[in-house]
């Protein structure tokens, strides 16, 4: 009995760790940590005690990372090039490239990466290329999973295209270009945004829909949460949300402004179990969590908890839903649990 009652009562993570250089990206799976950082390297921590475990170097700096759906895997990309980490032996497929590279996780543990105008798909417990759906020379400026996994989903040259191994299965046109992609969890529908305000969204059978922002700035990047139904985007360093249960109703999904100011990327939705939760990071060194349900197009909402780290947040992501995982410019790495 002793015994269960420590194990119920454990503290949650909090610890800070200091790194060799500024923090790019950090993702989060299970007791694993991975960050990111600007000059290249890439650390491995763990997520209860901060304690470093390995790490690795990738040539001309990293600036995004995210772990397989199954844990075993950590995709790195940068300006120069990308690496697939097997983490439970320390194995690496890494690839120099001439142009920054993007990836894409698909529940099956297939990782699709974008460079130039190329798209490879590969086996990520092997490392082995499986197909290249894009190979081209107009660049790809983003890709996300489609059809539960079954085709990608590419932005180029300001259009949409759809691939499976077979070749291409879909295309979509917008009313304006579009540059940022994100997917539903169920794998029928695709959001959209670029070079014209609001946010696109388009279904398999050819449903769609277009959401309006409060302003008219563009849309630099789009976060949904694990079940598919609250979408956030970010436009001049501040956030807008909605819940899509009403799409396709009578009643559009309404905007709900966040009164965040954000950097580009550091912005991670709370665990579904909780729902409704994100939680920003800011250049002012803010960090903070919010209810999205809260606020409308007039009135913008604050934040449940907010804290400063003492220095421009960089990156953020949740370890379960109830602890925040966040860095910052001077190379701290910290774990928090909110108040």
């Amino acid at each position: 009995m002793a015994a269960m009652a420590t194990r119920a009562t454990r503290p949650a993570p909090d610890w800070e760790r200091q790194v060799d250089d500024v923090p790019a990206a950090l993702a989060v799976s299970g007791g694993l940590c991975v960050v990111a950082c600007a000059r290249g390297g890439v650390h491995l921590l763990d997520v209860v005690t901060g304690q470093a475990i390995a790490k690795l170097w990738l040539p001309g700096g990293a600036h995004r990372v995210g772990f397989s759906p199954d844990g075993a895997v950590a995709a790195v990309a940068g300006p120069c090039g990308y690496a697939l980490w097997r983490v439970a032996d320390g194995a690496v497929l890494m690839r120099a490239t001439d142009d920054p590279a993007r990836f894409a996780w698909a529940d099956g543990n297939l990782c699709a990466v974008a460079y130039g105008g190329s798209v490879v798909v590969y086996d990520a417990a092997s490392g082995v290329e499986r197909w290249r759906p894009v190979d081209g020379a107009v660049p790809v400026d983003d890709l996300t999973w489609f059809d539960r996994g079954r085709s990608v989903a590419a932005a180029v040259g300001g259009d949409v295209y759809a691939y499976s191994a077979r070749g291409r299965v879909a295309a979509w046109s917008y009313p304006a270009p579009v540059r940022v992609l994100a997917g539903g969890t169920d794998g029928a529908w695709l959001c959209a945004a670029g070079d014209g305000p609001g946010v696109f969204i388009r279904g398999v059978g050819g449903t769609s829909e277009d959401l309006p922002t409060p302003t008219p700035a563009l849309i630099d990047g789009l976060a949904l949460d694990e079940s598919g139904q609250w979408l956030a985007a970010q436009s001049d360093g501040g956030l807008t949300v909605w819940d899509l249960a009403a799409r396709g109703g009578r009643m559009r999904p309404k905007p709900r402004r966040l009164d965040a100011s954000i950097g580009l990327g550091v912005a991670a939705w709370r665990p579904t179990a909780r729902g409704a939760v994100i939680a920003t990071g800011g250049g002012d060194g803010a960090v903070a969590v919010w209810d999205a349900r809260a606020g409308s197009v007039r009135r913008a909402a604050s934040p449940s908890v907010r804290w400063y780290a003492g220095a421009p947040v960089t990156a953020l992501a949740w370890a379960g839903s109830e602890v925040l995982v966040y860095a910052d410019a001077a190379g701290r790495v910290t774990a928090r649990a909110p108040e």
